[in-house]
């Protein structure tokens, strides 16, 4: 990747997307679940956003977090999004799908407190 311009970025996560869409498709097929085919989706486009967030530009702006870490806690909310789903559709139970979103939110400030701190 020679560059980091926003068409290429673009199309990179286009193309991730699609391969998304195909493996929800996959499971689709596999479960028979339209539901869990959406929560692959979201775990694996969420997943690749938030580690391509390391790739991208570092720019900022002066009022708020930086592009980067503004995409990668949007795609770990997309992630936490689709892992509380499939954990719901799988086991049918509201109280693990909290612990498991009060988890991965709790990761976030931690991930976001650790990258962001002044040495």
């Amino acid at each position: 990747m020679a560059s980091n311009s926003n068409s290429t970025w673009g199309a990179i996560s286009g193309g991730v997307f699609l391969l998304a869409i195909a493996l929800g498709i996959a499971i689709f097929y596999v479960t028979g679940e339209a539901w869990n085919a959406l929560w692959t989706v979201l775990i694996v486009f969420g997943a690749f956003t938030a580690v391509s967030s390391v790739f991208r530009g570092k720019g900022t702006n002066n009022f708020g977090a930086s592009y980067g870490d503004s995409i990668m806690v949007g795609g770990i909310l997309l992630t936490a999004i689709g892992a509380s789903g499939l954990v719901y559709s799988l086991t049918g139970d509201f109280i693990i799908t909290v612990i498991v979103l009060i988890v991965i939110i709790a990761a976030i400030g931690i991930v976001m407190a650790i990258k962001n701190r002044n040495n």
